[in-house]
């Protein structure tokens, strides 16, 4: 469906950007990550075709969508800004939307069923909840029944029950034959969804896989395979069980392991990591640090919006907890 063939962009002479090859198909969630700066939301911009390449080619189902107005109007777009006039009502925004692509008045009505936002339809968007609005951003980026759908960062500013939908979302989407890619900083939220995985780093492809659950198979769930983490210690490769590990984290560009004695450094990034431990009791308590559960001695809250981890171990070793991953806890553990 989506072709990137050489993708570059140059900014005051500098290569910022420069994808070699990427696909979205049909069905397939992809899911980039990367940290702030990484070149994420360029990706989304020139996929989506607002902004224009250096050179390479962005095809869909073979045309070039910078040069074909009707091949972009087959992609739904959710930036990381909602882009919204708050002046206006919900419903206003996306008739509005409508008009402009000459699309029937009556599918505003039905994208805000969708989203859970028909009790909201005229309320104006500066009095809606931040959840709300990003619900609303959303329903704009369904509107015109896209069969690539492009979205930066969806979570943002969102709570759990939008993020819950947000997935179910994806899920219609994509069983409906539309494909999907999705940005986000870690695979919190984005790798229960996603069937690939790309890690992008200072513009770069740097991984570009299969989730490691579409790998393995059905026969041989990914919980049930022995697995040990493999890090380097001197002049040794050491293989640590997971259960001994307290945490991972992330720093100067290395991943390090910790366990009660020691430390160590996997060749790893800490969201190969992630994929590689799901199902054993592993959770993304930072966007730098991975926390094996049942280490966990206590959570911590300091202020309102300040929240931190404490192991089990002999040193009481403190994590940090963002606010975020901290509902997330609190909804897994039911505390």
């Amino acid at each position: 469906m989506l072709q990137v063939r050489r993708l570059e962009k140059i900014i005051e002479n500098r290569s910022v950007l420069y994808i070699e090859q990427l696909d979205i198909n049909a069905r397939d969630v992809v899911a980039v990550v990367g940290l702030t700066g990484s070149g994420k939301t360029l990706l989304i911009r020139l996929l989506s075709g607002t902004l224009v390449p250096s050179g390479g080619k962005v095809l869909l189902d073979g045309q070039d969508i910078h040069q074909s107005p009707k091949a972009r109007a087959g992609i739904g777009v959710l930036f990381q800004e909602d882009l919204l006039y708050e002046r206006q009502t919900a419903q206003d925004n996306l008739e509005l939307y409508c008009q402009l692509h000459k699309l029937p008045r009556s599918r505003a009505n039905e994208v805000l069923e969708q989203v859970g936002m028909s009790d909201q339809a005229r309320q104006r968007v500066a009095k809606l909840a931040p959840s709300a609005q990003r619900r609303l951003a959303f329903a704009r980026a369904l509107i015109g029944r896209p069969t690539i759908l492009l979205l930066d960062q969806p979570t943002l500013h969102t709570d759990l029950d939008t993020q819950a939908l947000f997935g179910r979302l994806i899920a219609q989407a994509t069983g409906e034959g539309a494909g999907v890619l999705v940005t986000e900083e870690d695979l919190g939220w984005a790798g229960k969804l996603c069937t690939h995985i790309v890690e992008l780093e200072e513009g770069r492809i740097v991984s570009n896989r299969a989730r490691v659950s579409e790998q393995v198979g059905p026969t041989t769930p990914e919980h049930l395979t022995p697995y040990k983490v493999p890090a380097r210690k001197e002049d040794r490769i050491m293989l640590y069980d997971p259960g001994d590990i307290l945490y991972a984290s992330s720093r100067d560009g290395k991943t390090y392991l910790r366990t009660a004695t020691e430390e160590a450094i996997t060749g790893l990034t800490l969201q190969e990591l992630e994929m590689r431990l799901v199902g054993r009791g592993f959770f993304k308590a930072h966007r730098a640090y991975l926390v094996n559960l049942q280490h966990i001695k206590a959570v911590i809250q300091y202020t309102r919006n300040s929240y931190t981890l404490q192991l089990n171990d002999e040193q009481g070793t403190m994590i940090p907890l963002s606010k975020q991953s901290e509902k997330e806890l609190q909804s897994l553990l039911g505390y």
